[in-house]
């Protein structure tokens, strides 16, 4: 089997989170950074049109969505899982919870003026338009990522307040001795504000939150090795898909219907395959591009939704 390639930026959270548990699990792995805006040349071919980040590929197998990527991860490291059965249920929500509403609620706290006036992005007007034009077309038809700013401030010193007092007494991670998912899904919520110094005063209350966020910060981004995106194609034209084992199909759709598949959130830029799963855990679609042969694009159930 392929290697790991993370293609990813270094300011996206999602792609902290990520390269947070790969750091965690020691992993060795390939990394492709793309720009943060489109237009992505090399990332486009992989995965049809998809525009969240990070994207992880396997050879021709691609992963959009960290819900399946941190899956994916965990099942080929399975030492030192951060799925633990006795606590799933409750796990899954949770970063279900902190990626969804709470990354929600930290988009409006990052972009709020006083963080914005010391954010290099927002020094060059040129980039400044580009920057916010882009995201435009990304979040069109979707509110999705549209808080205020007042409504958003209490929201988020009240769920760091409650983090520092379940941390006060539980273990040192989330639910025990061991970081979950749940923790990583917090962690870059914490890393997206934290990292802008100018809003580091939300956290001065916190010690607990801070001695756990320390300890999230040490686990590093594991032996990273960066490549050209030209290689990751290489290697995706180079390789074939996974077979996909006993797949599931619900919503009585069928192997090989040509189907649409995009999130339910924001970023409603479907991808077009043959379908080869709809399970209850996960979407895959096949699709042929002119520059990387046959692909498999997969996506976790929860947060898709899948169109004839």
């Amino acid at each position: 089997m392929s290697g790991i390639v993370l293609h990813q930026y270094a300011e996206s959270p999602f792609s902290e989170k990520v390269r947070s548990i790969l750091g965690y699990k020691g992993v060795s792995y390939q990394s492709v950074e793309i720009p943060m805006i489109m237009p992505r040349p090399d990332t486009m071919p992989l995965t049809g049109g998809y525009r969240k980040t990070p994207v992880m590929q396997i050879g021709a197998d691609v992963y959009c969505d960290t819900a399946i990527i941190c899956r994916v991860i965990d099942e080929i490291y399975p030492e030192n899982t951060i799925y633990p059965e006795e606590h799933l249920g409750m796990i899954n929500t949770v970063a279900h919870w902190t990626d969804t509403f709470l990354f929600k609620v930290c988009v409006a706290i990052a972009f709020q003026p006083k963080a914005a006036a010391t954010n290099p992005l927002f020094q060059d007007e040129s980039a400044m338009s580009a920057f916010m034009a882009d995201r435009a077309e990304f979040s069109k038809g979707s509110s999705e990522l549209g808080m205020p700013f007042e409504t958003a401030e209490p929201h988020f010193i009240g769920h760091l307040n409650q983090l520092d007092q379940q941390l006060s007494v539980g273990g040192p991670f989330l639910f025990g001795d061991k970081p979950s998912i749940a923790d990583f899904s917090t962690y870059h919520n914490v890393w997206f504000i934290y990292t802008r110094e100018a809003l580091r005063d939300y956290f001065s209350p916190f010690e607990h939150l801070m001695a756990w966020y320390e300890k999230m910060l040490s686990f590093g981004h594991g032996n990273v090795e960066m490549i050209a995106g030209s290689e990751a194609l290489a290697q995706a034209s180079a390789s074939e898909p996974e077979e996909i084992m006993d797949a599931a199909f619900l919503d009585n759709f069928q192997a090989g219907q040509l189907v649409s598949v995009m999130p339910i959130d924001y970023g409603f830029q479907p991808v077009i395959g043959e379908l080869l799963a709809a399970g209850m855990d996960e979407i895959a679609v096949a699709r042929n591009d002119d520059q990387v042969g046959r692909i498999v694009v997969h996506f976790p159930r929860t947060g898709f939704q899948v169109v004839e």
